[in-house]
């Protein structure tokens, strides 16, 4: 959670689609506690948004930090 939060103020992701990953983690989260299904929508959405992250954070670490890549 705190590193999804963080996003914003480490790597300029826009608040709402931290908002999103945020409440794709909570369903996640519920799965995980209550045994639940995550619906495939999410599911899918939740694969998108973590390559569009993924893509974000490495494009971040080429500009700001190469020599961590």
């Amino acid at each position: 959670m705190t590193v999804i939060q963080s996003l914003p103020q480490t790597i300029g992701l826009p608040t709402a689609r931290m908002a999103v990953l945020d409440v794709l983690r909570r369903k996640r989260n519920l799965t995980d506690y209550s045994g639940g299904w995550v619906d495939e929508v999410s599911m899918e959405q939740c694969i998108t948004e973590a390559k569009d992250l993924m893509r974000d954070v490495e494009s971040w670490l080429k500009e700001q930090r190469p020599e961590l890549l």
